[in-house]
């Protein structure tokens, strides 16, 4: 049983294993799980299930690897919200301060329950040489509310024909890669909540808002655009992403490749578009949505003790916080086109296993600092060298 008053609970998966899945009983969900131990690197993920009633859509995907010197890192990554937002100014991605008020996202999609579900169990493939480790989950049939953003007003029911999250994961030398795939069904059905006047999606655009976590023995920091960035911290509520990167003191992790096309089906026709991406405060989220994540999150929470799912590692163990208020990275990934239409999209995440390389961030630092050395032990040396002519001269 889960045990939701915040004791984590002994996780069951087999850890020595190279790769298994299966269903850890609880109430009333039950949570599925994929496991990944190769290249002396874990890959786990959770899904929620049941048969008692209609799971909510919710999953996480975590990865614990090591970088030089053996230093033990663990980053995760969870979809916190599915929302709704007017791109006013056409910058392709929300602007949103609660805080102030201040808001392009319409609603927030609280995906409250589905149908069915279809689990493809993890399975390895080896592609020209390559091991590939392929599993998938597929919600169907989506009950959903429109929740308004910064208000308590529900404005209308919605129906998702699916969601589905497909994962490819393999390893290249001392790389390692999470191709996800994420196919977003049509809303076949939008329904008035009380009194509501009708409403459209058309013109309105989609983004899938993710929080993440971080623990390793050593400082980390998450860099974006070059720039390190606190998503607890920064004045800017939404901060147009080109390159995402979380260092462990000076080395290079972890890599977020966002700059990537989506596909929208219109009818017959398949478009493409470009996804758009930005890094988000902690202010732009909605603060309504916080209680229903809390209980959600819970679920994964009691299976997310460190110390269990990878005992080997040294100084990194517990339990694991999901609050997206203690993230230092919260992003969304956006699609400026929808109306309502089927999204697929293909992110890709990098782990850099064992690195030693400097972040060039931190390279021209170092540089940087180097020059300014030299600079100084000349000056000295110089110093001294006229102190020495001058002492002799008398």
């Amino acid at each position: 049983m889960i045990d939701v008053s915040g004791v984590y609970a002994i996780c069951p998966i087999d850890t020595n294993s190279e790769y298994e899945n299966g269903t850890i009983p609880g109430h009333p969900l039950d949570v599925w799980y994929a496991w990944i131990n190769v290249s002396r690197t874990q890959v786990v993920y959770y899904a929620l299930v049941s048969n008692e009633v209609n799971p909510p859509v919710e999953n996480f995907l975590g990865q614990h690897f090591q970088i030089e010197n053996e230093t033990d890192v663990f980053i995760g990554n969870i979809l916190a919200l599915i929302e709704v937002y007017n791109d006013t100014n056409n910058d392709g991605v929300p602007q949103a301060n609660f805080t102030l008020g201040k808001s392009e996202i319409v609603y927030y999609l609280e995906v409250n329950s589905s149908v069915s579900y279809e689990i493809t169990p993890i399975r390895k493939v080896i592609e020209e040489g390559i091991a590939h480790y392929k599993w998938g989950f597929r919600y169907n049939i989506i009950d959903g509310f429109l929740q308004h953003s910064d208000e308590e007003n529900t404005d209308a029911r919605v129906i998702i024909e699916h969601l589905s999250f497909d994962y490819d994961f393999y390893t290249v030398e001392n790389t390692s890669y999470i191709k996800m795939s994420f196919d977003i069904g049509n809303i076949t059905d939008i329904e008035p909540w009380l009194t509501e006047p009708p409403i459209s999606l058309e013109n309105l655009s989609l983004s899938l808002l993710f929080s993440t976590v971080t623990s390793s023995t050593k400082q980390n920091t998450v860099y974006i655009n070059r720039e390190p960035y606190d998503s607890t911290l920064t004045n800017d509520s939404a901060t147009a992403i080109s390159s995402g990167e979380i260092a462990v003191e000076i080395i290079k992790a972890y890599e977020f490749l966002f700059g990537e096309n989506y596909n929208l089906t219109q009818g017959e026709n398949v478009e493409t578009y470009a996804v758009k991406s930005e890094a988000a405060s902690i202010t732009s989220v909605p603060k309504k949505a916080q209680p229903r994540l809390n209980w959600v999150f819970n679920y994964f929470e009691n299976y997310l003790n460190l110390s269990e799912l990878f005992p080997s590692a040294v100084g990194i163990g517990g339990k694991v916080s999901l609050d997206y208020n203690l993230s230092k990275f919260i992003y969304r990934i956006c699609y400026p086109v929808w109306d309502g239409l089927p999204i697929k999209h293909d992110p890709t995440l990098v782990a850099y296993l064992h690195s030693s390389t400097i972040i060039p961030e931190f390279r021209t630092l170092l540089l940087s600092l180097s020059m300014i050395a030299a600079l100084f032990a000349t000056l000295v040396y110089r110093k001294k060298k006229l102190c020495w002519r001058v002492f002799h001269k008398f």
